[in-house]
């Protein structure tokens, strides 16, 4: 079996809010390599996009939480 940090340069981590995306990008070892914040719109997604490759410019994960069920009732 193959583990992923064998498989990619970094992770980037999203958490997404309804006005803002707060982002890690952490090294295979779990390092963190920097963290940032955007909106949550197409200026912030482009951000997002050039804060990856500044900081994990290979292979890439990207993990975002609470896509599915943001705003959802509970």
């Amino acid at each position: 079996m193959t583990m992923l940090a064998e498989q990619v340069d970094g992770v980037i981590g999203v958490d997404t809010h309804r006005d803002t995306l707060a982002a890690t990008a952490v090294s295979p070892i779990g390092a963190v390599l920097d963290t940032t914040e955007a909106p949550s719109n197409a200026r912030g997604y482009r951000r997002l996009l050039d804060f990856a490759r500044k900081d994990v410019p290979g292979g890439r994960c990207w993990a975002l939480e609470g896509i599915g069920s943001y705003g959802a009732d509970a």
